[in-house]
């Protein structure tokens, strides 16, 4: 059982790209609620969107490296 190393750096690169995106969105989102006083909707709306682009690149990176390890083709 060998394993797909250029499949499993694709995942590793998902996993990258979902880090900062992790740290980001509950900070977006923090203030987005501290500037619900003015009814501001934009930085609410955009820390939600960093934040489930987050959980998406996450998924979709442990999904392929576990498609590297374990030799599965779609």
């Amino acid at each position: 059982m060998s394993s797909n190393k250029d499949i499993i750096v694709k995942g590793i690169k998902f996993l990258g790209a979902a880090l900062p995106l992790m740290l980001l969105g509950p900070v977006v989102l923090t203030i987005g609620f501290k500037a619900l006083r003015d009814d501001n909707y934009i930085w609410i709306s955009l820390g939600i969107i960093l934040s489930f682009s987050a959980i998406i690149l996450a998924f979709l990176g442990v999904k392929t490296i576990l498609n590297g390890f374990f030799n599965t083709k779609k």
